[in-house]
């Protein structure tokens, strides 16, 4: 039987790099320690050769290094994408990145195309794949070591997601689209807005999720502007930019991750109409019910492999069009044209199951979230929680009237002393403990290690401590979830 992970979390240092969920294509291992976050980071090979699964777009699953040694003679030589397009997409990536040594390689039988490389260029493919996010699953690649056809069809399946998707964002289905994961949704976005506007920069307008940002850092013409507070001075400087030169898109995240921000959204869709910037929201921490975004947007982009599916087994994204924005013809146009469906029908099924439920779980998510977030607020060790329902501008953007909304149930938490309180309080906390989040389970990980750790200076001056602990809440006994921390502070 399958570990129940709301009753028996991973977080001990025997459970190092287990899959969580227990299964084989969970989309997150065990890191417990805070010294497995490093020592991971550092790429040690004792603690990455224990991992069982890892988040697909930064490790490559067992299975998907079995299908690239197959199809390349080893898993250092190439990548294998969803499409031949998306290969052809990665092929012009590493080609802009100065790499000269790529080919195409066709799948026989299957939809995949791979891209060979040098393997001393490997790093740079590597690149596309994790920013890009056309990757193909860990399902997909089963499947095509069984033997078995690969495929993305018009499924009942994948029109109940549609289905679902739009109810909840009160949208028509002719609005949106489906991604193999988040970023994959982000990076069609960007290609839509560039092929009208090629050479304008893009902004990013707060601190984002790392790739985000990579994608206008990395990818041609890499002509941005980034504001990481996105607060009101921000917004003027913003503000000045815009008088003197164009922008094709200000990205944005509300609420922010990891600091559960929310930017002047109201005052940033006044600069998009007075300016006619893209303005795009990705509101993957809103989870799928709390805070409506879609006024304010001309694109809303989401990650389904957090709370919408909120299990860990299966990546998705999707693409949510505001009709009313004057861009909407010309990027739906620019999204069609570009559109493949990639999410195979195996993970279709999968995330049609999971997110079935996904109203009720997300409630109790909120409600445990809320509750945590006051008393964390209150404990003498803790200097600081990021959560939006002690965020007053976001909180004027909730309908709590409704049962179902609230504020989501990831927050962030700094401590006092937190050079020598964060690792004791990290070992001892008996949650699971890994990147992703918006799962059924409580998950813990030290976000700005795994996410930013060659550059720990920079991102502190964009306000983001080092040793921030991000916490995505889950549906345990919110009694029992508070004693498991109260427990891990008495260590201190």
């Amino acid at each position: 039987m399958p570990a129940d992970l709301l009753i028996s979390p991973r977080w001990k240092a025997e459970h190092l790099g287990f899959p969580m969920p227990d299964s084989v294509h969970a989309v997150s291992a065990c890191l417990p320690l805070w010294e497995h976050n490093i020592l991971y980071e550092e790429g040690d090979s004792e603690v990455v050769s224990k991992l069982k699964a890892a988040y697909p777009r930064f490790c490559l699953h067992p299975f998907v290094r079995q299908l690239c040694r197959q199809v390349f003679g080893s898993d250092s030589s190439g990548l294998i994408f969803p499409t031949r397009k998306s290969a052809e997409r990665a092929l012009c990536y590493v080609k802009w990145r100065g790499v000269t040594t790529a080919s195409l390689v066709p799948v026989a039988g299957q939809p995949f195309c791979g891209v060979a490389i040098d393997p001393q260029e490997f790093s740079t493919l590597k690149e596309y794949w994790q920013h890009a996010g056309e990757v193909i699953s860990s399902r997909g690649a089963e499947m095509a070591l069984r033997g078995e056809q690969v495929t993305c069809t018009a499924t009942p399946a994948r029109n109940q997601i549609l289905n679902r998707l739009a109810e909840l964002r009160d949208c028509s289905k002719e609005d949106l689209r489906i991604f193999p994961c988040g970023m994959a949704a982000i990076a069609a976005v960007w290609r839509a807005v560039r092929r009208h506007d090629p050479n304008s920069p893009s902004v990013q307008f707060g601190f984002p999720y790392v790739d985000t940002l990579k994608i206008q850092q990395r990818f041609e013409p890499a002509a941005y502007h980034f504001y990481p507070i996105g607060n009101s001075a921000d917004i003027e400087a913003l503000r000045a930019l815009l008088k003197t030169e164009k922008v094709s898109a200000v990205f944005c995240e509300s609420p922010t991750n990891p600091l559960l921000t929310t930017p002047d959204l109201v005052t940033l869709r006044s600069l998009a109409d007075e300016y006619g910037f893209v303005l795009v929201i990705d509101d993957t921490l809103a989870a799928c019910i709390n805070q409506n975004v879609l006024p304010y947007a001309d694109a809303v982009v989401t990650s389904l492999t957090k709370y919408f599916s909120g299990y860990g087994d299966v990546l998705a994204g999707s693409v949510m069009l505001n009709s009313a924005s004057k861009h909407a013809v010309r990027l739906r146009a620019a999204l069609q044209d570009d559109f493949e469906e990639m999410l195979i029908d195996a993970d279709a099924e999968v995330l049609e199951k999971n997110s079935r439920d996904v109203r009720e779980r997300v409630s109790v998510i909120n409600r445990n979230a809320k509750i945590l977030a006051k008393r964390l607020s209150q404990h003498p060790l803790v200097d600081r929680v990021y959560h939006p329902s002690l965020n007053a501008s976001i909180a004027a953007l909730s309908d709590e009237s409704t049962p179902s909304v609230g504020f989501g149930g990831l927050l962030s938490v700094v401590l006092k002393n937190p050079a020598t309180t964060t690792p004791v309080v990290f070992d001892r906390l008996e949650v699971c403990k890994g990147p992703n989040l918006g799962t059924n389970f409580t998950l813990c990980c030290p976000y700005t290690i795994l996410a930013h750790y060659t550059e720990l200076d920079f991102v502190e001056e964009c306000g983001v401590s080092r040793w921030l602990l991000r916490i995505s809440i889950g549906m345990e006994p919110v009694e029992e979830l508070w004693q498991r921390f109260e427990q891990a502070f008495a260590a201190v």
